[in-house]
């Protein structure tokens, strides 16, 4: 039996949260990240960037990182997705934390490899980037991009055989009571409106949205749908 091959996952999350010194050489980040969308914007004024909100629920992350007197690191750490579903990583090749433009602010960055973990990502491989920066007031700014390979869910459960339910033809009541529901009526009533303007004395309205506002409109919506025989 051919294996399934794993599904890649392809994400991006800006976490908020902060810095505490564990010890002189340690320092442990906790941070969290709602759902959002990153939206990049590439036009005459050159690249602009931002985050929104997006729906769904938050990813909470703890690492540590172990500073070398350099200004490199080693960091491990997990990602919780949600209840149950835990990524587990750790730093590889130089990281680094440094001076940034702003003196206000430090500048760090890394490559994760991925650990597999728990749930969802039982077993997961690939990389994650960790592109961050401290505050004087150690606070935590931390932009992921990751691209995460995790077992499918078919791969898990065989799907089960169905039968499809015979379609049935719509008499022509249910017809008519379905046009009558759909934009595409919306529309002819806005035309009537505007090629019988001259003779009714009403202003057609620009917006087909809005045929109810017609008065021929209103005279068409009040017919039933003979939904029933």
């Amino acid at each position: 039996m051919e294996e399934t091959p794993p599904q890649p996952i392809v994400y991006s999350l800006q976490f908020r949260g902060r810095i505490t010194s564990l010890s002189s050489r340690v320092l442990e980040q906790r941070a969290s990240a709602p759902s959002q969308i990153l939206i990049t914007t590439v036009d005459a004024n050159g690249l602009a960037g931002h985050v929104q909100p997006g729906e769904g629920e938050e990813a909470l992350l703890v690492s540590r990182l172990a500073l070398a007197d350099d200004g490199s690191f080693d960091q491990s750490g997990t990602i919780e997705f949600a209840p149950g579903h835990v990524l587990a990583f750790r730093s590889v090749g130089p990281a680094r934390l440094g001076r940034s433009p702003d003196p206000h602010l430090r500048h760090g960055a890394a490559v994760w490899e991925v650990e597999g973990g728990e749930g969802q990502f039982r077993g997961a491989q690939g990389r994650i980037t960790s592109n961050f920066f401290i505050s004087d007031t150690n606070e935590l700014t931390d932009n992921h991009f990751g691209l995460i390979f995790v077992a499918r869910a078919a791969a898990t459960h065989a799907p089960k055989a169905r039968t499809r339910a015979p379609l049935r033809r719509q008499g022509i009541r249910e017809t008519w009571a379905q046009f009558r529901r759909s934009s595409a009526f919306e529309d002819l009533l806005a035309e009537c409106a505007l090629w019988t303007a001259p003779w009714t004395g009403f202003q057609p309205y620009q917006d087909h949205d809005c045929a109810e506002e017609f008065a021929v409109g209103a005279v068409w919506r009040d017919f039933p749908y003979y939904d029933s025989p």
